[in-house]
């Protein structure tokens, strides 16, 4: 929701009063919904820093918007702003506060509801005073106010003639007075950045403690139950240790006994097979030798 009003108020172009009423309204509203937590809504301030320069700065020159440092605007914005520059002729008695009227149909830029706009955005930048105070940019955002303020009261002498309401010559020199002083406040407490301080810390030192008849058996750890807990973890680690030599054992005497088998295995088959090879090479020989008298016989009969 923020950043939707947010967008809304740097974005809209206020032509009717109307417009200004809404912004001023949503602008309100931010602040009240910021007003605990401080959270800076720069939309806000420049909507209502616009809505006060509107009153005495010449929508025509952009120069006339921009030397007090306030952020700049489009030149659609300026010129629709100029509903709300208040003439030298213009002369309003009393400044009436904004009502929920405007909000419905859009009201006549006359001199009270110049005024009244006017009214409105010298009590919401007080308000803004109030809550950004403690910022360590306030200086940074409200200086534009500052300059801002002793523009409009340079150029609106008729404050002096009674041509305004007193209320709003009023307003306008209690928040110059807040303001200047919450600027210098803020420029006396401000200090250029250093490196952080830390206290030097001592390095801890114990005196050694020598052992006549020291063992390595033995734990010296004055706390008692940290030394149970290093005796079993000892016991631990040691147990460990003893598990894995017993595994490993077990591992290598069933290698040993499955190497065993198998060449009792491999030695049986092989003697079967040089039975077989003996059986072979007797009937081999038993053949050659029939063979060998076959042939003497057949010599003898030719």
């Amino acid at each position: 929701m923020i950043v939707a009003i947010g967008q809304f108020l740097s974005q809209h172009t206020f032509a009717t009063m109307r417009d200004v009423a809404m912004g001023l309204v949503l602008s309100a509203t931010v602040h009240e919904a910021q007003r605990l937590s401080r959270r800076l809504v720069p939309e806000v301030l420049n909507f209502v820093f616009s809505v006060l320069a509107a009153s005495v700065c010449d929508s025509s020159d952009a120069s006339d918007w921009n030397d007090t440092g306030l952020f700049p605007v489009s030149q659609r914005q300026r010129e629709a702003a100029a509903i709300l520059r208040i003439g030298v002729s213009e002369k309003c008695t009393q400044a009436a506060p904004i009502s929920w009227s405007w909000l419905v149909a859009s009201e006549r830029a006359t001199a009270d509801a110049k005024y009244a706009v006017l009214r409105a955005g010298l009590m919401l930048s007080r308000r803004l005073v109030d809550c950004y105070f403690s910022l360590p940019a306030f200086i940074e955002c409200f200086e534009p106010l500052q300059k801002l303020l002793q523009k409009i009261e340079s150029r609106l002498p008729r404050f002096k003639l009674q041509q305004a309401p007193e209320a709003v010559s009023l307003l306008l020199q209690d928040l110059q007075s807040h303001l200047s002083e919450q600027l210098d406040q803020a420029r006396a407490s401000r200090a250029p950045l250093k490196m952080q301080y830390h206290r030097p810390l001592a390095i801890a030192s114990v005196a050694p403690k020598f052992e006549s008849s020291y063992s390595l058996d033995v734990h010296y750890d004055p706390d008692r139950e940290r030394n149970e807990t290093t005796k079993l973890r000892r016991q631990v680690a040691r147990e460990r240790r003893s598990t894995v030599r017993e595994l490993r054992r077990d591992t290598q005497f069933l290698a040993g006994e499955r190497l065993r088998a198998q060449k009792e295995k491999d030695k049986v088959y092989a003697d079967k097979m040089k039975k077989a090879w003996s059986v072979l090479e007797s009937d081999q020989s038993e053949m050659k030798k029939m063979d060998k008298q076959r042939i003497k016989e057949r010599k003898v009969k030719l």
